[in-house]
C-alpha cells in the first residue's frame, strides 16, 4: 500500500484513540467470527477487499472504549460498516448507542454487498 502521509497517518492515530486499550489493532487482517452466519462473514470479506482496494485501511470486529464492536472500522474516516443479514431493523438501531458519537455508521444488508457473488 506504500508510504502514509503525516497528516493522514495523524488521523489514522486519533481514530484509534476511540478503541478499547486492551484491542489488537491488525490493518486490512479480516477477523472472523463462527457466531456469525457464513453469509455475514462472506460479506464483511468482500467489503473489506473493497475498502482495501480503494485504498482504505480497515479494522474488523473493532472494539470501541464504551465495549461496542464494529464488523468494520475506518480509523482514519471514523467511519463503521455493519454488516446486516439475521439482525432486524431494531437490532441494529440498538447497536448504535454502543458507539461513540463521533462515528459515521452505514448498515450495509449481506445480501447487497454479495449480490451475483455466491449462490443462494
Amino acid at each position: 500500500m506504500g508510504k502514509i502521509n503525516y497528516k493522514r497517518q495523524l488521523k489514522i492515530n486519533n481514530g484509534l484513540k476511540l478503541l478499547d486499550n486492551s484491542f489488537r489493532t491488525d490493518f486490512n487482517s479480516v477477523r472472523l467470527n463462527a457466531g456469525n452466519t457464513l453469509q455475514h462473514e462472506l460479506a464483511k470479506c468482500k467489503k473489506c477487499w473493497e475498502l482495501i482496494n480503494d485504498g482504505q485501511r480497515v479494522i474488523t470486529e473493532a472494539v470501541f472504549k464504551n465495549g461496542g464492536r464494529a464488523d468494520i472500522y475506518l480509523p482514519e474516516t471514523l467511519q463503521v460498516f455493519e454488516i446486516l443479514h439475521s439482525e432486524t431493523e431494531q437490532m441494529a438501531l440498538k447497536k448504535l448507542e454502543t458507539y461513540p458519537e463521533e462515528l459515521d455508521i452505514f448498515f450495509l444488508k449481506s445480501e447487497e454487498v454479495l449480490n451475483g457473488y455466491i449462490d443462494r
